[in-house]
This record gives C-alpha cells, structure tokens and sequence, in this order.
C-alpha cells in the first residue's frame, strides 16, 4: 500500500512539473502518452469533453468495476474543438479546452481515480493529467480575470430531445420555489455558487437557474430547447435527468472559489447527430455563451476579451483558399485564389479528433488534391509565414 502510494505522489509531482511552462493560446499540448490534449486559451472560458475519447491501447485493460459505465458520449470531443473554433473565429479569442482521447472503457475522466481507472497505472495517470490541465487553466484565468465559467461537455440518451444543464441540483430540487431556491442551504449546493451571490444585473440564485436571461432559456431561444429554463424550469418526476457529476462538483465555485460551472447533457437529435448539427450548434453554443458572460460576469464583452478589446478579427485568409467540392466524396483540391495575399502558406489537414493527418507548402498558382485516409470529415488549418489563420471544416458525402 506504502509503494501505491509513493507511486501516486509520483506521478501527481512529474504532471504538475509538466505542465509548470508557458502555453500559448490556440496551440495543444498533450500529456507524454497523448492520451489527454490541452487547447490553450485566454478567455475566462474552461470546456473539459471527458467521454468523447476514441483511444483503446492494449496496455491499459477495459475498466469492470462494478456498476461502471462505458458508453462513449458520441461527437462530444467534436463538438468540444468546434465550439473553440467558433470562439476564435468570432472573437479572436481562444476558450480553454481539455479532452480526454481515451475511450471510456479505459478511462472515466468524470470519476473519481478508483472507479476512473480501475487501478490501471496509465489510466490514473491519464486521470491525473486530465485533471491538473483544467487546474492550469484555471490558475491562468483566475488571476487575469478574477472569476469564469467552467462546462463539463457531455451527450445523453435520454427520450425527450432536450439540453439537460447539471448545476449539481436534483430535478425535486429545482422544482423548489424560487424564495427556497434562494436560501443559502441551497445557493451553497450549486455550481454556480459564487455567480448567485456576484452576478453584474444582482439577479437571484432561481433567476439564474431558470429565469429569463438563464443560460437555459438563452439557449432555448436559439431553437435548443433546455432545462432549467423560463420555458422548462425543471424536469417532470418521471423524466430522465442529469444534473452533474465528479468534474463539476470538484471545479466549479461548489467547492468555494470564483470559477462557476454546470455539466451541459446534449441531446443527439439536431446536435450530435450529425457534423453539420455539431458544427451548427458550436456556433449557437459560442455565442450563447459569450453573451452569457457578458451579461453576468462582466457587463460587456469588452470586460474579457482577450487583448481587452471587442473588435471582431479580420476575415480569414481561409476566405482566399479556395476548396473544391465541398463536400467531397474520393478526394478535393485546394489552390489560393487570385486575391491571396504573399506569403509562406502552410496547409494542415487534421482529422476531428484533432489528429494530423498531412501537412503541405502551398505555393502560388500550385493546385494540392487531399485524399484523406480513412476517408472523412476533416479540418483545414492554414499558417501563413508561421501564424496560424484558421480553421475550415471539410465534409465528406457520397451519393
């Protein structure tokens, strides 16, 4: 027990003095088997996507504890790296992110260590990297920004096609009315502890739950039905409902601290069914939730926005890539247009779990054909004279 022990210590040490280094927004850093990637930011935004992960090495057995669950959450880690492209290119601005790449049958990153890696070295060490990457996050954002907003991405099976938002309070709870929902016995049980008690408008612990500028019903707006909500405030006795787990108890402000969090269940109907839905709803998500900020946090967007300024980046050189067909079948080519400024462009195309899969010089007048292997939906991402530019969805569709 002493050398389990001892072998824990270690490893917490060798990640936390990993990861004492500077990072730099919109690059990814992984964990020494990659088995975790860390998306740098700088906005007060932390997403953590714990059960996207497609990864099955042979070294690390399948987790069988009792009452485990090892259902992958289909195209959460998709909708993860979507939703912080569609941050960027709204705002210039990078939102932190952390996914765990490996399948939850090898590693739950929303559980405790014992029922997280069932005992297995690599898994626990996965656990511990995933974990102190979103406490590297934090200990960025805190100090810039003295508070932010944590959301622990999941994907839920249950029938009615609705968001399910975790603010670590029961359905029974949240049908509460409002004056019990206000006491301090149930503000300290929430998530977004610190918010109800610091919210730029003064708006009660209920109002931000379920009120009219809740991130709920902000969401329901855009035509993604939620709960709690002003339209949906709680879930019915007999509905299926998520309300938080491991990861939003122990990061959001529930455990005292500035950082307010809820776990967000996505339905799959028209969000995660699809690339087109996943890429769809990133975009409602991005701008929901920087409005979200905006209106609780810090009155305006100008408040935390990286290089404290609310002016839009400038159209992306992708604009003058040109790429044909979109979508693709076999193969499609990619040439600069005509209006394409000078310059050394580099080509990367990457699967959508952020693997490389080429990389290419494209010179002028030099048409590249892309043949993905295996054949898929894949990203784009252009550097020119070594600064990245963007990122651009391909999709792939046969008739």
């Amino acid at each position: 027990m002493i050398f389990r022990l001892l072998f824990l210590v270690l490893i917490w040490f060798g990640v936390c003095n990993a990861f004492a280094q500077t990072y730099v927004p919109g690059e990814s850093y992984f964990d020494d088997n990659g088995y975790v990637e860390y998306l740098a930011g700088n906005l007060p935004i932390i997403i953590t996507a714990p059960h996207g992960g497609l990864l099955t090495p042979a070294s690390i057995p399948d987790r069988d504890c009792a009452g485990c669950s090892v259902v992958n959450d289909f195209n959460t880690q998709e909708l993860a790296r979507a939703f912080a492209q569609a941050v960027h290119a709204r705002t210039g601005c990078w939102p932190h992110v952390i996914f765990n790449k490996l399948h939850r049958r090898k590693l739950d990153a929303n559980r405790d260590i014992v029922e997280a890696a069932d005992g297995n070295p690599d898994a626990e060490s996965a656990w511990y990297a995933f974990h102190a990457y979103v406490e590297t996050a934090k200990n960025q954002l805190l100090p810039q920004f003295g508070k932010g907003l944590y959301i622990d991405l999941h994907g839920h099976g249950h029938a009615i096609q609705r968001l399910e938002l975790g603010y670590l309070l029961s359905k029974a709870e949240l049908a509460l009315q409002d004056a019990t929902l206000n006491t301090p016995f149930y503000v300290d049980q929430s998530s977004i502890r610190h918010l109800a008690g610091n919210n730029v408008q003064g708006l009660s612990h209920a109002e931000l739950l379920h009120g009219s500028q809740s991130l709920g019903e902000l969401l329901a707006q855009r035509g993604y039905p939620a709960t709690p909500s002003e339209s949906d405030p709680f879930p019915d006795e007999d509905e299926d409902y998520f309300n938080g787990g491991y990861n939003t108890a122990r990061h959001s402000s529930y455990q005292n601290g500035a950082l307010d969090g809820l776990q967000i269940e996505c339905n799959r109907n028209g969000i995660r069914d699809s690339m087109h839905n996943v890429l769809r709803f990133a975009d409602s998500l991005s701008v929901t939730v920087m409005d979200y900020l905006g209106r609780h946090f810090f009155g305006s967007a100008d408040g935390f926005l990286c290089g404290m300024s609310s002016t839009p980046p400038e159209i992306s050189l992708l604009d003058r890539l040109l790429v044909y067909p979109q979508p693709y079948c076999y193969q499609f080519a990619v040439k600069k247009s005509r209006q394409a400024p000078p310059g050394n462009w580099t080509l990367g195309m990457y699967d959508f779990y952020g693997n490389l899969l080429e990389m290419h010089a494209l010179d002028d007048n030099m048409e590249l054909t892309l043949n993905p292997s295996p054949p898929g939906h894949v990203w784009l991402v252009l550097w020119v004279d070594g600064e990245m530019k963007g990122m651009r969805a391909i999709f792939r569709f046969c008739r």
